[in-house]
């Protein structure tokens, strides 16, 4: 079974290249939020094993959507990476 990766964005440009990267190289299906509003309906809908989330976004940043996945308990993935400028 391939791994799945949510990659949270709101940049369309860095979601292509992560998508390109992960697809490509590490062989994952990739899912792209590009918030993370958007981020937590999706985690609780389709469960990915791993994502990666931007430090930066407007209204809810990656360190503030990672904090309401662990408050919710939503089913969710074991790993977070928050990526930094």
């Amino acid at each position: 079974m391939t791994r799945c990766v949510l990659v949270v964005d709101d940049e369309p440009d860095i979601r292509a290249v992560a998508r390109l990267s992960l697809e490509r190289v590490g062989g994952l299906r990739v899912i792209e939020a590009s918030s993370g509003m958007e981020a937590l309906e999706i985690v609780a809908a389709s469960q990915p094993d791993a994502v990666l989330l931007d430090v930066m976004m407007p209204l809810v940043d990656g360190p503030t959507t990672y904090a309401l996945l662990q408050a919710t308990r939503a089913p969710a993935p074991s790993r977070y990476s928050c990526s930094r400028p």
